[in-house]
């Protein structure tokens, strides 16, 4: 399943109306997911809780986050493949390390989204309008590396 959406929809890609991502949520939203036979039942078992609409009946999704943490650490998908309390340690070695050159080597990403130029949209003033931006007050955010700049001068 890595790499792929739970929520692939046949013929999709070729249909302009439906390639869209209104409609993918709508999807997400009305249709039940399709998992493939090839996963184990535990497996299966593991993203059907996951992935349950009912927000209710959720994997995890509990009002007393200990006991949404314990359901997660004791379904049968989990159950006796992870050291919990190592993990929480950080002493789990990663199963995958990827040879990188540098913080900016895209060469494990698909070039379908490398090779796409960057779109910024612009902000709708109307949008912005009707947000009350006192909501906002307090809260900024400072690039650590403009911050190094402006200390050094």
């Amino acid at each position: 399943m890595a790499g792929r959406s739970p929520f692939d929809i046949v013929g999709m890609q070729n249909n302009a109306e439906e390639n869209t991502e209104d409609y993918l949520f709508q999807i997400i939203l009305e249709r039940q997911i399709r998992i493939p036979r090839s996963l184990s039942v535990r497996a299966s078992s593991v993203l059907r809780g996951f992935l349950n609409k009912d927000p209710t009946e959720r994997l995890g999704c509990k009002l007393d986050i200990a006991e949404g943490l314990r359901d997660m650490k004791e379904h049968q998908f989990f159950r006796g493949q992870i050291d919990w309390d190592a993990l929480e340690q950080k002493a789990v070695a990663p199963p995958y390390h990827p040879a990188v050159q540098s913080d900016r080597d895209l060469t494990h990403f698909d070039h379908q989204f490398t090779d796409e130029p960057p779109q910024l949209s612009p902000d709708n003033p109307a949008v912005i309008a009707r947000i009350d931006q006192s909501e906002f007050d307090g809260f900024e955010y400072v690039n650590p590396l403009q911050m190094s700049r402006e200390d050094s001068v």
